[in-house]
């Protein structure tokens, strides 16, 4: 009886020793491959398991393995992901990640991207996974409200009117670029970025440079530069489809799929999204249909063609008048209201409206010269079409106080469209 007793307490003590021995600590940095710089909220996964960890603001993880022998699978959105071995506790050292996509160096360097820690202009980038994880229902500039510097707001509060000031400064001098190209207004230095409302479903990286920054093209930047990446074409095959919801109606439906990069050198990526809604404040409805489209193709071992083509068409209900405090609580409608918009024959009619599409279309060519030189050529073409609506001549849609509500339906209800339409035609417009 004591030999089986003294037995059974080695085999106890065996297996406790082995399961001790059986966990193991995993250390490591992970860092951006273009940037040398860490990279944030990068999941490090025991392969096989849901064991994981995520890196910290410094790039660092440290997870235990319950295996003393295996692989880890490291992985950031918009990156390749790599699978490590691992043999006892084991420090990884620094791991670099490179972007999943096609020619990612050739349009940051074309983009006059800076790098972090080594170019001499304060910056702050803003990554795929970011987007993904902390714009929701917002607008597009506003992903950039916790960027030092950086004051970004809905404006009226309609879809595709925010707006961003940079060290104080308006649109009109600050350099906004998506791929390398200025889309600033050529005339009066304005960004509208309902233009771009498609932007976040393809933008790789963002990045802010306050003051004078690194750009290469002519462009207003004195109170700095917002230079945005698309995304090229994706290493990897693959895709995903996905549905957003909100409040005040709010729809979202997207998708995207890469070839990735095939055997004969060609690779596509293409993504579509459309967005639907009633907005918050009143009369802002909004729809916007959005699409992206890469096509690289390798050229023998020195020689690349990507053409790229983006954009969205929109139309949005506006609220460009503002009003008194006053005004705003003696609505029904408190801060949603909206002077701007009322009914003719029954239907909802925008006084203040947009709706444009401006596409971009792109044909970059990559050519490795030597180890020492390469020559990069692109060309690119935006065009656009819209409009939008607004009062001209004497304004007859002032609030109560003003003593013109009589084209209102109630003193701070709706335009009354049907009233200005009959007023036209008994003064000889034709109906």
């Amino acid at each position: 009886m004591k030999k089986f007793n003294l037995f059974l307490c080695i085999v106890v003590l065996t297996s406790v020793t082995t399961f001790a021995y059986a966990q193991s600590t995993i250390k490591g940095i992970i860092i951006d491959s273009d940037m040398n710089s860490p990279l944030p909220g990068a999941n490090v996964l025991v392969k096989g398991t849901t064991n994981g960890a995520t890196t910290n603001f410094d790039g660092e993880f440290s997870l235990k393995a319950k295996t003393n022998s295996g692989e880890v699978v490291v992985s950031y959105v918009g990156y390749v992901s790599q699978t490590i071995a691992f043999n006892g506790n084991t420090n990884l050292g620094t791991i670099t990640l490179i972007p999943s996509d096609v020619g990612l160096q050739e349009v940051q360097v074309f983009a006059s991207i800076a790098v972090d820690r080594k170019t001499p202009v304060a910056v702050s980038t803003v990554r795929a996974a970011d987007i993904d994880l902390k714009l929701g229902t917002q607008e597009f500039p506003e992903i950039l409200k916790s960027t030092p510097g950086v004051y970004a707001t809905k404006s009226g509060g309609g879809f595709g009117d925010g707006r961003i000031n940079l060290r104080g400064f308006q649109s009109e001098n600050v350099a906004v670029m998506i791929n390398g190209v200025p889309v600033n207004d050529m005339e009066n230095g304005r960004v509208y970025w309902s233009n771009w409302a498609g932007l976040s479903d393809v933008t790789s990286s963002m990045q802010v440079q306050r003051g004078l920054g690194a750009s290469r093209v002519a462009v207003p930047s004195i109170g700095g530069t917002i230079n945005i990446l698309s995304k090229t074409t994706d290493v990897e095959e693959g895709g995903k489809v996905s549905t957003s919801l909100g409040n005040d109606g709010y729809t979202k439906f997207s998708a995207t799929y890469s070839t990735g990069l095939m055997d004969n050198g060609l690779a596509v990526t293409v993504s579509a999204s459309k967005t639907d809604g009633d907005g918050y404040v009143d009369g802002t409805e909004f729809n916007a249909v959005a699409y992206f489209l890469n096509v690289s193709k390798e050229l023998g071992n020195n020689h690349k063609l990507s053409l790229t083509a983006f954009g969205a068409q929109q139309f949005h209900g506006q609220r460009q008048n503002s009003q008194l405090i006053e005004t705003y609580r003696n609505s029904d409608s408190g801060i949603k209201y909206n002077s701007d918009w009322g009914y003719k024959n029954g239907q909802v009619t925008y006084a203040e409206d947009n709706f444009y599409h401006k596409p971009q279309i792109s044909l970059n060519h990559y050519w490795d010269i030597s180890d020492n030189m390469e020559l990069s050529t692109a060309v690119y073409a935006g065009f656009g079409t819209g409009g939008g609506g607004g009062t001209a001549g004497v304004n007859k849609f002032g609030i109560g106080t003003n003593g013109m509500s009589d084209y209102r339906i109630g003193t701070y209800g709706p335009i009354d469209f049907d009233k200005i339409v009959d007023e036209n035609v008994a003064n000889g417009a034709n109906g």
